[in-house]
């Protein structure tokens, strides 16, 4: 394995050639000139590992196959209309359910697979006590809270 070039030897390597073909590409056009020139240009440039080539071409076509089955065999999916007032990010995303959903982050409703386990906001302003209220009460309940 080639070990990795810092951009501070490759611009070296790039002045090198440079200095190397120094009027040589505008002058002589003869095929030597040609070849010499692009021979320092090929020795300069890094060469792709091909191990890692090859690894990418594989992950490019699977990503491809997939898709291409996706395409084929997907269901249609419809997202349900958002009732006026409820917070569209409160309903979960019927693509992202079904592995389709493309809006990622930028996607208006919820990819929070616990959201239907959640139920409605708690009202923390309304008091959800008992009805029983101290006008209620007796003289006697009263007599027995003031004692």
């Amino acid at each position: 394995m080639l070990p990795k070039q810092s951009k501070a030897d490759l611009a070296k390597k790039q002045k090198v050639v440079k200095d190397k073909t120094f009027e040589l590409k505008n002058k002589n056009k003869s095929k030597n000139v040609q070849k010499y020139v692009q021979s320092l240009k090929q020795s300069v440039e890094p060469r792709p590992d091909p191990t890692k080539v090859t690894v990418k071409k594989k992950k490019e076509e699977e990503k491809a196959r997939e898709k291409e089955l996706n395409d084929l065999f997907k269901v249609a999916v419809t997202q349900p209309k958002v009732p006026v007032g409820v917070d569209p990010k409160s309903i979960l995303c019927e693509f992202f359910k079904a592995g389709q959903c493309q809006k990622g982050f930028k996607c208006k409703f919820s990819h929070d697979l616990n959201i239907q386990r959640k139920g409605e906001k708690i009202d923390i302003y309304g008091d959800k006590r008992d009805g029983e209220t101290m006008e209620d009460w007796d003289q006697e309940t009263l007599e027995k809270v003031v004692e």
